[in-house]
């Protein structure tokens, strides 16, 4: 059976001397990774180094957590054409067997670990970079069947650089880049236009061949309106209703990666609140995906070299500070995630069927407020996206605030995952099932529902009902 997702992006760090930064590789660390529920690492970031690999792979072991690192063999198959490097579809074809050998020799190198589980071969790469990494996906499932390969997608809040050429584009904006065709009329880079163009993104990659592991990075709760203080990107919604969409025509698993935390450089910034935590986490669940990441997991040392951001480097981002210790978040985490190892392999093994809503949206503010704010269109408002909408029959609800339903199936049993869409009150419902009886989950606990009763959610809440049959 196949596990639910749980992982953090940003791996803990070896020591830095010269930085004054402990290391991260420690017990207490990765005891606390586990204690929250982690169980995936995937290694990306400043601290390349083999030794903090082999380090990171040997604590990953003892506290049986997989790690997926990425490999200083996987640049070649990014890379876009500049005046210093060659674009993978340009290489020869001995040149493309020299990195392939290299890909696989240096794979081969860490299977000696029992906590190797695959790699994190890339994140946040551009349309010219997917031909070389769907032919490197084909060579390490030919050679590597049973390791996984874990690629993250941009989000649509993109520009024209960075569809074309990712990460890569958006660090160095002068490497001049061939462009295949013009993005023009439907498929320009708008806001309205940003489901086709985003299409264009996703299928370039998917089409070419099969991936069991996708994911994306749009993190809803950045302060970009200082007027609104409880704004909720609709991206949470839309892109998790977008990619449950996508994996019916493609068939991969999906997770979301979650906002651990707050790190904005503005100075409008606000901490995380807990209400906020628990709704992204269970609306990536209530749209049937098959896990989520934190970013940051461990605080990123590129970080500290951003002055304006210092405030978030002990405790406010990360589920692990910059020293090693728990982040504010950390709390809330483990708290959820006592509540998801009560489901996830119920949920995993159910047919996603779709969702519907109902009750009135309420998180503290009214349209009137956001009417006249820039870009306002990117405020949720409580209208889910028309992608995956299903309405069952068997259950009817009122709430005091707007709820989503998620619908799913396994065999003739019907299940239901319902979210309080508010991160900021509490929500009153009273449910009513047509026949049979359910059991219901709610936090650590397990009991039976009556065809009739009240419940009360906390912000962002959710609970998962079970018919038995």
């Amino acid at each position: 059976m196949k596990e639910f997702i749980k992982a953090i992006f940003c791996a803990p760090t070896g020591p830095y001397e010269e930085l004054n930064l402990p290391s991260r590789l420690t017990e207490d660390v990765f005891k606390a990774l586990k204690e929250v529920g982690i169980n995936r690492i995937f290694g990306y970031g400043y601290d390349d180094r083999r030794e903090t690999k082999i380090a990171t792979l040997k604590l990953c072991e003892k506290y049986n957590i997989g790690y997926c690192p990425t490999l200083s063999s996987f640049s070649p198959y990014i890379t876009i054409e500049s005046e210093k490097r060659k674009a993978f579809n340009n290489l020869s074809e001995e040149e493309m067997e020299n990195y392939d050998e290299a890909l696989i020799n240096e794979v081969k190198s860490y299977l000696p670990y029992k906590a190797f589980k695959g790699v994190f071969f890339g994140d946040e790469a551009g349309y010219l970079s997917f031909n070389g990494i769907a032919h490197a996906k084909k060579v390490f499932s030919k050679n590597f069947p049973n390791l996984e390969f874990h690629f993250n997608f941009f989000s649509y809040s993109i520009n024209e650089p960075i569809f074309w050429g990712g990460m890569e584009l958006s660090r160095n904006p002068n490497l001049q880049y061939k462009k295949p065709f013009e993005l023009t009329k439907e498929n320009s880079i708008t806001f309205k236009n940003r489901f086709n163009f985003y299409n264009l993104l996703v299928d370039h990659l998917l089409s070419q061949t099969h991936f069991e592991y996708i994911s994306q990075d749009k993190y809803p709760f950045e302060p970009f309106w200082k007027e609104i203080n409880n704004s909720v990107h609709v991206a949470l919604f839309e892109l998790n209703a977008f990619f449950a969409k996508k994996k019916r025509q493609y068939g991969f698993n999906f997770y979301n990666y979650l906002q651990a935390g707050q790190w904005s450089s503005c100075k409008n910034r606000r901490h995380l609140k807990k209400g906020e935590m628990f709704l992204q986490t269970n609306i990536t669940i209530g749209y049937g995906h098959e896990g989520y990441s934190y970013f940051p997991g461990c605080y990123p040392i590129d970080f500290i070299f951003d002055k304006n951001i210092e405030y978030a480097k002990k405790g406010p981002a990360g589920l692990i500070d910059i020293n090693g210790k728990k982040g504010e978040i950390y709390k809330w985490v483990k708290k959820q995630n006592e509540f998801i190892s009560l489901i996830e392999e119920d949920i995993i093994k159910s047919d996603f069927l779709g969702v519907s809503s109902c009750g009135k949206y309420n998180n503290g503010f009214k349209i009137k407020d956001i009417k006249d704010l820039p870009d306002n269109e990117c405020i949720f408002i409580g209208k889910l996206p028309d992608f995956v909408k299903y309405r069952s029959k068997n259950i009817k609800i009122q709430s005091s605030n707007e709820i989503m339903i998620s619908s799913f199936k396994e065999n003739k049993k019907h299940k239901y995952f319902i979210t309080n869409l508010s991160s900021v009150f509490k929500n009153d419902l009273l449910i009513y099932f047509k026949k049979n009886k359910f059991r219901l989950i709610k936090g650590n606990k397990i009991k039976k529902a009556k065809n009739a009763f009240k419940i009360k959610l906390d912000p962002g809440e959710a609970i998962y009902l079970i018919e038995e049959i």
